[in-house]
């Protein structure tokens, strides 16, 4: 086993681009005191409006796709 190859898992996962974009609500803040994020203006929490944007995954990480089936 001295070989110097990568191992299989290594060799054989797929890679995506990673996205750049902004992941932060629109109109808000995060403070760092609070541990949350706030609505730029009057303050209140980001996470009480009810039309806020979510997150896109459960996690708001980077959909990697490794659940997809057939990959």
């Amino acid at each position: 086993m001295g070989s110097n190859q990568d191992h299989i898992l290594i060799e054989r996962a797929l890679t995506y681009p990673r996205y750049m974009g902004d992941l932060s609500p629109k109109d808000c803040t995060y403070d760092k005191l609070k541990g949350a994020w706030i609505v730029n203006g009057n303050g209140s929490l980001c996470i009480n409006l009810p039309n806020r944007q979510r997150p896109k995954t459960k996690k708001n990480d980077i959909e990697t796709g490794e659940d997809q089936k057939g990959e």
